[in-house]
């Protein structure tokens, strides 16, 4: 298997991306609520995890004792782990006809390990094809808060940060400056959310391109 053939797997695929505390989790299962009321069968699915071997993956590139993890190493890490998650759940369930919300996919690795680690975005590019198998979600929803905010919301939560969120202000700037230039390159997939806005007008707005793509 080497890329998807059926270009209509991914009708029923979405994706979330933003930084850590910009909300999208709590907007994933606001989504996943309003699938499921309408009678479909839906899936969510975290990035880097959701299968036995992609958790253990995470495990390792979330830990703090792993502070000395390279750059492409953590980028091949991330890529296996979503490999696993394509080969082991969203395509058998896509082609069941379920939805998939994906917490985090492959824009996230081109955010975090090519604009934030500065890696090379050809290398970037083709291992994020080849780890996808060329499948793509529908729609991407980008929900968009500044870093400063997000480390706001990080410290009022009382949650320690992991060894992603330790990498600094100046790595997040990079990272939210990535998503900018990926929304303008993919501009019909991605969709830019202002996640300073209360849940209720971010849903709606969510809802309002779901039903209207």
């Amino acid at each position: 298997m080497n890329t998807i053939n059926n270009k209509n797997l991914n009708k029923h695929f979405y994706s979330f991306e933003g930084i850590d505390f910009s909300g999208k989790t709590t907007q994933i299962k606001m989504l996943q609520a309003w699938l499921e009321n309408r009678g479909n069968t839906v899936h969510i699915l975290r990035e880097p995890g959701g299968t036995e071997i992609s958790e253990k993956v995470r495990a390792i590139l979330l830990d703090k004792e792993h502070m000395h993890l390279h750059a492409r190493a953590e980028l091949l890490l991330y890529s296996a782990a979503r490999v696993q998650l394509m080969i082991e759940k969203i395509i058998p369930l896509l082609e069941k006809g379920h939805y998939i919300i994906a917490d985090r996919f492959v824009d996230s690795t081109t955010a975090y390990q090519g604009f934030g680690r500065g890696l090379e975005q050809e290398i970037v590019e083709q291992v994020n094809q080849f780890a996808t198998l060329g499948l793509l979600p529908s729609i991407t929803f980008y929900v968009k808060l500044n870093p400063e905010e997000a480390l706001k919301r990080r410290l009022k939560s009382g949650q320690e940060a992991d060894r992603l969120e330790s990498s600094g202000m100046e790595f997040f700037n990079k990272v939210s400056k990535g998503y900018e230039i990926i929304a303008k390159k993919d501009y019909k997939r991605f969709q830019i959310i202002d996640g300073s806005q209360v849940m209720e007008e971010i849903h709606r707005q969510i809802i309002e391109i779901v039903m209207h793509k």
